[in-house]
């Protein structure tokens, strides 16, 4: 599932290609895919543009020029965006070998279609990702929903200790609950812990002043770091300069069970599932 990186990398390349292009016709390939009205949705996007693009958490923001409106977009498991003009090509969200790509193809369930002949595409394998077209108030209320963001004021170590009083449960599920801090997904929150050096089966109270420090900086050091290598992929996916998401070079645990902590040399990468989700660590590094 793409991550608060990957949504942010999306959202950058977006806003540098798209912002203004006039939207000539929509092609709804899927119904599913749209929340609410399908007809609204088209009557509301054509001949419109896209005035802003941001991110809230994993959720893609799209501010319409005209109607007051805005464009929910989430991903979810497998949800991919796709911008062609001309020769560019332009990939987001899940894994894409690009020299693989057909398009429209069968997993192509939204097609935007600009005047000056650029086409943006919706991808979705398994359709749990979604495009809602909501107003202020149904923005204001998605905003409600969602915890901090990591990277933001708001994320300061007070607020991060309020956030732990009277928590129950493990670490790692308490940074994967979108309501205490958003855009945390299984990557980053097994990277987070190893390089804060806590067991993700540590519970919320056992943690000490010391090492709420370190998961605070750790968290912030560990998505700086994979939004500037534009994100984690494990296959083929390149973004708009051709580049491939490089923050896999990085990973210390994710993915890296049964092979020895490039750390300390003595351990060998577990892995258990908690709160549902394959979960990494070292046994030697982390306590």
């Amino acid at each position: 599932m793409p991550e608060l990186p990957e949504v942010q990398t999306i959202v950058n390349d977006l806003n540098k290609n798209i912002l203004k292009k006039k939207i000539k016709r929509i092609d709804i390939c899927l119904s599913k895919i749209i929340k609410g009205e399908p007809k609204k949705f088209l009557k509301i996007l054509e001949n419109n543009s896209f005035r802003n693009i941001s991110r809230r958490g994993k959720f893609i923001i799209i501010e319409l020029v005209h109607g007051g409106k805005y464009i929910l977009v989430h991903l979810r498991m497998t949800g991919q965006i796709i911008y062609v003009n001309q020769n560019k090509l332009i990939a987001g969200g899940h894994g894409v070998k690009i020299d693989q790509v057909e398009l429209p193809s069968k997993q192509t369930h939204l097609i935007i279609y600009f005047q000056d002949g650029s086409v943006l595409f919706y991808n979705d394998q398994r359709q749990f990702g979604y495009w809602q077209l909501v107003d202020d108030l149904g923005l204001r209320e998605l905003q409600e929903k969602l915890g901090i963001e990591p990277l933001s004021p708001s994320f300061s170590l007070i607020n991060f200790k309020r956030l732990l009083i009277n928590k129950k449960g493990n670490v790692k599920a308490f940074l994967l609950n979108q309501r205490h801090i958003v855009g945390l997904g299984n990557i980053y929150v097994d990277e987070s812990l190893f390089q804060a050096g806590i067991l993700p089966t540590r519970s919320i109270s056992s943690l000490e002043e010391r090492e709420i420090r370190k998961l605070h900086q750790a968290i912030k050091n560990i998505l700086k770091i994979a939004i500037h290598q534009r994100g984690t992929t494990f296959n083929n996916y390149r973004d708009a300069q051709g580049q491939k998401g490089n923050f896999i070079k990085h990973l210390n645990v994710y993915q890296r069970e049964g092979e020895k902590c490039s750390k300390c040399l003595k351990s060998i990468i577990q892995k258990i599932k908690i709160a549902g989700r394959g979960t990494r660590y070292c046994s030697y590094c982390q306590k």
